[in-house]
């Protein structure tokens, strides 16, 4: 059976066990979701017509599930690992509410975009979102149910973007 305080504490206590190790998962949590904008707006410049369909479906996706993100914490307070158990986490963080974790859910639009348009930089931005989920776990600032949540945010978000964006569109 899973239980998320078990799991959550079952990876949160990997920290602080080596130096490189923390240090990979802190930039993961930290600046890692930096890089992907970044690479986003490259691929706006040097992609292709599937990159630029990808870049108008996360744009969508992205105002879409911060729609959702905002109703949840209307209803839906979750207290910060580090606050529910009185941890320190490997980085600094403003305790709001934990469900869904901003992070995954912004690094999984950018993943799910991307496979939605079959580009071939889907697998980069997969492997990248799943990274960027697991470091904050790692790192102690969210749950592995707020990861979840904010891939399932992410690929719902996308979904209605890429459904509007086709009927109105036609992308």
């Amino acid at each position: 059976m899973f239980d998320n305080n078990t799991l959550f504490l079952q990876i949160f206590g990997l920290a602080r066990q080596n130096a490189l190790l923390d240090g990979v998962f802190i930039f993961g949590a930290r600046e890692l979701i930096f890089i992907m904008y970044f690479l986003v707006f490259v691929l706006i410049l040097l992609g292709g017509p599937k990159e630029r369909k990808a870049f108008l479906i996360l744009i969508l996706g992205l105002i879409i599930s911060e729609s959702f993100i905002q109703i949840t914490h209307l209803f839906f307070n979750e207290p910060r690992p580090y606050v529910t158990f009185n941890l320190i986490p490997l980085i600094h963080h403003i305790p709001n509410p934990s469900f869904p974790s901003g992070h995954a859910t912004l690094s999984a639009i950018i993943a799910f975009a991307y496979l939605f348009t079959k580009s071939k930089y889907s697998l980069l931005f997969v492997l990248t979102a799943i990274w960027v989920g697991f470091s904050r776990i790692f790192v102690g600032v969210h749950y592995p149910l707020d990861v979840l949540g904010g891939i399932f945010y992410a690929l719902f978000s996308i979904f209605l973007a890429s459904k509007v964006l086709n009927k109105f569109l036609n992308i």
